[in-house]
């Protein structure tokens, strides 16, 4: 009867003890998604959403590639931003110039020539910004320089004694290289700044191409941006200085020519500088695309971890309770332990 007896307290004490390595194990599961605010079993214990939550993270890599291309793309608006006010800061210090030179007797010893090419060698080193590996200002042809080499060594394209409108025109600007040479005097396009020898045969016409680069802002959504060094604007402003600078061959010999010659690149130049004040807001335009797409991205990223949260986050108050209901059993466990092993130790005793 003992030996029966016995036998019987131990199976029940190690029914007790698996029951109670059971319970430490689901509340040490239960304390961590309490720490982590997740399922313990990740996908396990989610498995019947498992493929929503794979498609979900999905978007979210998909919507974060998008965004990555969108922010590229908003750091070369920005520098086309920041470039473009900085040469039609050059555009107005050559208004100041070419006013304070009018008069031959003070230009004579002011040197306006040398002052005109270091304004043109300031705006051909701006268009010559990269971006990495990339010019910003080569239209779609981006991988080669867009500057015909230094641009105040441009030879005089206007003579001595040229009278505006009688043996030049006003300027038009290029729209392709094939309007070369239009109205004005250069004769090819190798006589102008935009550099006419780029490495690939065909892409010298890309540098005319404004457009810049295309890009995917979302599924099937494509957006267009960037600013070319042979926009209209520039050109304008390029032969404007040409033409002050060339002007100066008439100081001494023909000083009233002279001034005709000065009022007529700054006619030019304050058109130049309305060109480039409408590059400058067509880029801004794009800018505010962008920070509209992005914002869009941020938004559509916010719902989608809302989403996988609420697949992959526990209920912390469920869990709470959980916890406590497993604490309340394992105290009791403890207690019907102690119980079988009082008892038993009685029954050994007797």
């Amino acid at each position: 009867m003992v030996s029966l007896v016995g036998t019987t307290q131990y199976a029940t004490q190690l029914d007790v003890t698996r029951n109670v390595r059971l319970l430490n194990l689901q509340l040490s599961r239960q304390n961590q998604q309490l720490a982590d605010g997740r399922y313990a079993d990740g996908l396990i214990g989610v498995s019947q959403r498992a493929q929503e939550l794979g498609n979900l993270k999905s978007e979210i890599g998909t919507v974060n590639n998008y965004k990555s291309a969108v922010q590229q793309a908003q750091n070369r608006t920005n520098l086309y931003a920041l470039t473009i006010e900085e040469i039609i800061d050059i555009a107005t210090e050559a208004q100041d110039t070419m006013i304070k030179n009018r008069d031959p007797y003070f230009a004579a010893s002011a040197a306006p020539d040398v002052q005109a090419n270091l304004l043109l060698d300031r705006i051909g080193g701006l268009l010559q910004t990269k971006d990495g590996d990339r010019y910003l200002f080569a239209g779609t042809n981006y991988t080669q320089n867009p500057i015909n080499g230094t641009i105040s060594d441009l030879p005089a394209i206007y003579p001595a004694n040229a009278v505006p409108g009688v043996d030049y025109n006003p300027f038009a600007a290029f729209t392709v290289p094939a309007a070369f040479p239009g109205t004005s005097l250069y004769n090819t396009a190798n006589d102008f700044y935009i550099n006419p020898t780029a490495a690939a045969p065909g892409t010298y016409d890309d540098f005319y191409n404004s457009a810049g680069t295309t890009l995917y802002t979302d599924d099937n959504e494509q957006l267009s941006y960037g600013v070319s060094a042979a926009e209209g604007g520039f050109q304008i402003l390029v032969d404007a200085i040409l033409r002050f600078r060339d002007a100066t061959q008439d100081i001494a010999g023909n000083p009233d020519n002279y001034q005709v010659r000065v009022d007529q690149a700054r006619t030019q130049l304050n058109e130049a500088i309305s060109s480039l004040k409408s590059i400058a807001s067509r880029n801004g335009y794009k800018q505010q695309q962008l920070t509209e797409v992005m914002e869009r991205h941020d938004r559509s990223l916010d719902v989608l971890k809302v989403r996988v949260g609420s697949i992959e986050n526990v209920d912390i108050g469920e869990v709470s309770v959980n916890i406590k209901n497993l604490q309340t059993t394992l105290e009791a466990s403890y207690v019907i332990t102690r119980d079988s092993l009082q008892l038993s130790l009685v029954n050994f005793l007797r």
